[in-house]
């Protein structure tokens, strides 16, 4: 992670603390950003499990298909796959294949820092629909999100 992402998540916890999370109004949608400790060390964990690890973990219906033939769902029971974007406006036509709306994926350039680059992002949907995002964070990171 290099000191501007380093930076940039490090002031996200601060902001958001003591939530930890905050959610974004995004036309007929909600963008969520979760930063609880639990959460991100259990994506850092997977992240470290993947024999083959991109920068964008997504919850998806299957890990049978190929990607763009399922669709982003919530995380419990959902098959976790690995994918892998050049820039953070990459996002957007692979979310959009996924079945979410083409205005929450372009919002997320704006409210994911390093996306695309040197901050591995993981996304899924809430059970009401919201769009859900938490970075991947190194240790030290984690420790931040945990001690407000």
């Amino acid at each position: 992670m290099n000191g501007e992402a380093d930076s940039a998540i490090r002031a996200l916890i601060q902001k958001i603390q003591p939530e930890n999370e905050c959610q974004h109004s995004i036309g007929d949608g909600v963008l969520r950003i979760n930063l609880k400790a639990d959460d991100l060390k259990l994506w850092r964990d997977t992240l470290l499990g993947l024999k083959e690890p991109g920068n964008v973990l997504l919850a998806c219906e299957s890990n049978s298909d190929a990607l763009e033939a399922t669709s982003l769902t919530w995380v419990v029971g959902a098959a976790i796959r690995a994918a892998r974007i050049d820039s953070s406006q990459g996002i957007v036509p692979l979310l959009s294949e996924l079945g979410v709306s083409l205005d929450l994926a372009q919002a997320l350039p704006d409210h994911c820092p390093g996306l695309g680059a040197d901050i591995t992002w993981a996304f899924y949907l809430e059970r009401h629909g919201w769009l859900t995002a938490s970075p991947i964070v190194d240790e030290q990171l984690l420790d931040l999100a945990i001690t407000p």
